[in-house]
């Protein structure tokens, strides 16, 4: 063996891309090859980022200040739980079969998206919401959430909260979906009725389950939920009796 060939054999070098401010156009990212990106700020437009896994490596495109911008870009069966969107803004952006398991978007803004699919315990909020909502660019008292599509979608566990305007999205039609004006006064109203249940598992059940409502939908006057969700613990029974209550509240 030659002093060449035990030699040891370079690193390859790490592929670095950096980025100021950029207007990124028709870019299909599922075909980049890079290790690290550096990213001032960036706009996508009809960017495609359809069935990849967007981890730690697009980090950087979630989080510029000010923020950046998505335009007609298409996550369609893409893996978004690694991230989170911080305060970027989506704009007329597929998100069909897409992975959001667990998001909670507080920061994000989105306007004519579109979602299909399983959207499973995402939050979304009309307002700029934990300790990041100060540092936001540009600073503003309200998300902009409008011109939603989620008439293919299964909302399972999903919420909307901190005055998002269900009017002006688009929902499924189908029985299996209970929506419902005025719900602070809903709930008091459908805890008193159940009160008057017969004690036992039942009224238990459902007292706890009028509890994690509560919690769930934050300073929201319309809600949206299925009437029977899995990610629910009392018994589908449980479920639509405590629905029905809240369906036929006097408010």
């Amino acid at each position: 063996m030659s002093p060449q060939d035990s030699a040891p054999k370079p690193e390859p070098s790490e592929a670095v891309v950096t980025l100021g401010r950029a207007a990124l156009s028709h870019v299909d990212f599922r075909k980049a090859k890079f290790e690290r990106l550096q990213l001032a700020v960036a706009n996508f437009v009809a960017c495609d980022f359809r069935g990849i896994r967007v981890d730690e490596r697009f980090i950087p495109f979630f989080t510029t200040r000010p923020r950046s911008v998505f335009t007609s870009c298409l996550f369609d069966g893409s893996d978004l739980r690694p991230i989170n969107p911080e305060g970027t803004r989506f704009e007329k952006c597929s998100f069909d079969d897409a992975k959001l398991d667990g998001w909670t978007p507080a920061r994000a803004e989105f306007v004519e998206c579109r979602f299909a699919g399983k959207v499973v315990k995402v939050t979304f909020t009309g307002r700029p919401a934990g300790p990041g909502s100060t540092r936001i660019e540009p600073v503003r008292s309200k998300n902009e959430f409008r011109g939603n599509d989620f008439r293919d979608a299964q909302l399972i566990d999903t919420v909307f909260v901190l005055g998002i305007e269900l009017d002006q999205q688009r929902w499924p039609i189908d029985e299996g979906y209970v929506r419902l004006d005025k719900f602070p006064r809903r709930l008091e109203a459908a805890r008193s009725d159940v009160l008057g249940w017969d004690a036992g598992d039942m009224r238990t059940d459902a007292l706890a389950m009028l509890q994690g409502l509560a919690q769930r939908w934050q300073d929201q006057r319309d809600i949206i939920s299925l009437r029977v969700s899995p990610a629910t613990k009392a018994a589908p029974r449980v479920q639509n009796r405590v629905w029905d209550a809240l369906e036929h509240a006097r408010v």
